[in-house]
């Protein structure tokens, strides 16, 4: 997000309180999730954090990361942009609200999983459509956000299937963090093909045009291994199948025992 229409470091601070003061003198940003949805003086609030956070969302899916800023979201709520302070006290914290929000888009079972094999593919396969969905997501996940509820959901849901693989707790988010960040990445990549093929070209079209200028490399003899890999190569695979069989490979290369139910 740009910072167009953010006041001066100083200016949040009064317009937040105490607690955002206290987190800028020791240098850091405190997450919004440890501050009062609302100081305690003052009118009750007109609106929510999920509230401001389906607006950001909402302009980030139609215009772009790029267009959510304070002031457009504030003006979408009808609000002064220094009032959208009172609720969301920097602009790093509505990248926060923003993506606890797709967060909050997965589906989960309501009986206990007994294939946890399937369950995380299950899982893999939701954070690649809810990246098609909001392909921004990619972008936000290239810096560090601390998890708000939906996302402590998605991590303790992601654990429990886990469980019983033999993994150490690092272990364990790494796996988590590979996965879901391949998804992610997938899903966003998806996403930009049609606004990037030149003449809308199909992707039957696209896909042999990388084929042929495989094909080209091959026949040079300058890359030996590429020839012979694409000589051994099978039939054309599709997106879908070519992220199945990337995400069956991460969780075979992450543990064994994630290859039959527990």
């Amino acid at each position: 997000m740009t910072s167009t229409g953010d006041p001066p470091a100083g200016a949040v601070g009064q317009a937040r309180g105490r607690p955002a003061r206290a987190a800028t003198a020791q240098g850091m940003q405190a997450p919004i999730w440890d501050l009062p949805d609302r100081g305690t003086r003052g009118p009750r609030p007109r609106y929510d954090r999920a509230a401001i956070a389906a607006i950001a969302v909402r302009i980030a899916d139609a215009e772009g990361l790029e267009a959510v800023t304070m002031r457009r979201v504030a003006g979408e709520l009808g609000i002064a942009v220094m009032s959208l302070y009172n609720y969301v006290p920097a602009k790093e914290h509505l990248a926060q609200l923003m993506t606890d929000q797709l967060a909050g888009e997965y589906a989960y079972p309501g009986v206990p999983v007994r294939d946890p094999h399937a369950a995380i593919a299950d899982l893999a396969g939701q954070a690649r459509e809810i990246a098609r969905r909001h392909p921004w997501l990619a972008g936000l996940m290239q810096r560090p956000m601390p998890p708000g509820p939906n996302g402590l959901r998605y991590l303790d849901y992601f654990l429990g299937l886990l469980a019983g693989s033999g993994l150490d707790t690092g272990a364990k988010l790494e796996v988590i963090a590979m996965i879901s960040g391949f998804a992610t990445m997938y899903g966003a990549m998806q996403a930009a093909l049609p606004s990037e093929r030149t003449g809308r070209a199909s992707t039957a079209q696209q896909n042999a045009a990388h084929i042929q200028a495989f094909a080209r490399a091959a026949a040079s003899g300058r890359y030996p291994n590429l020839a012979a890999a694409l000589a051994a190569a099978g039939p054309p695979r599709s997106q879908d199948g070519i992220f199945g069989s990337c995400i069956e490979r991460l969780i075979d290369l992450a543990e064994p025992g994630l290859q039959q139910p527990w």
